[in-house]
């Protein structure tokens, strides 16, 4: 099941070794405590956010490179 698509929404970042284009995320279905429609933080990835359970990148917090949530 997806739980989340990208908004369209990008953001570069500049980091030590190098740059990283991030997306912002909007919730397609509920869950935990997060709506249809709750816009998310932003990953480089889909590998960055599962898409089991309740997982989720709130607000304007940032996932990237080989991190998981």
């Amino acid at each position: 099941m997806e739980k989340y698509k990208f908004t369209g929404e990008t953001k570069t970042i500049d980091l030590p070794f190098g740059t990283v284009t991030l997306h912002r995320i909007k919730a397609v279905v509920e869950f935990g405590l997060v709506k249809v429609g709750d816009l998310g933080g932003w990953i480089e990835k889909e590998e960055n956010l599962s898409h089991e359970e309740n997982a989720w990148v709130y607000g304007n917090a940032k996932v990237y490179d080989n991190a998981k949530v």
